[in-house]
C-alpha cells in the first residue's frame, strides 16, 4: 500500500529533525534556488526572483559571503556601469540613437530599461555560479 513508512524503497529520516529542515541541505534544493535565482526574474518578473532570493538564503549549500555576493554583487555591478552611462550622457549631445549619435550608449531616459537588462544578466550570471559551487563534488571546497 503507497504510503506506508515500512515498504520496500521508503527511507527513514535521517535524523529527528524535521522534514523541512533536511530539505534545505539538500543537492536538489541547492539547484533548484540557483535556477530560480538565475530564470526566475525572466520567468515570473520580481515573484520569481523574490521566490530565488528567499531559497538562497534559506539553503544551506552556500556560505553567507557566497548569499551576500549572490544577491548584492548584480546590484552593485548594474549601479556602477548605470553610474557610467549617466555620466556619459549627461555631457554628451543626445539624439533619437544614444549619446552624440551612438546607438551603444543609451540616452537618459533609457537607463531604467537598461537597468532592467542588466539586472537580469547580472542575476543571470550570479545564478550560473551558484549553481557551479552546487554542483562541484563535495570534497572540493575552495
Amino acid at each position: 500500500m503507497i504510503g506506508h513508512d515500512d515498504e520496500e524503497g521508503a527511507r527513514p529520516p535521517e535524523d529527528g529533525r524535521p522534514f523541512a529542515e533536511q530539505v534545505l541541505e539538500r543537492r536538489g534544493f541547492a539547484i533548484t534556488a540557483a535556477l530560480f535565482v538565475m530564470l526566475g526574474g525572466l520567468v515570473v518578473p520580481f515573484v520569481g526572483w523574490v521566490a530565488g532570493m528567499v531559497m538562497l538564503w534559506r539553503s544551506r549549500a552556500w556560505t553567507t559571503r557566497q548569499k551576500v555576493w549572490a544577491t548584492g554583487g548584480p546590484i552593485l555591478a548594474s549601479a556602477a556601469v548605470l553610474l557610467v552611462l549617466a555620466l556619459l550622457t549627461a555631457n554628451g549631445k543626445s539624439t533619437d540613437a544614444g549619446v552624440g549619435g551612438s546607438p551603444v550608449i543609451p540616452v537618459v531616459y533609457d537607463l531604467g530599461s537598461t537597468a532592467v537588462v542588466l539586472l537580469l544578466i547580472g542575476y543571470a550570471a550570479a545564478g550560473t555560479w551558484l549553481l557551479w559551487l552546487a554542483l562541484r563534488p563535495v570534497g572540493r571546497r575552495a
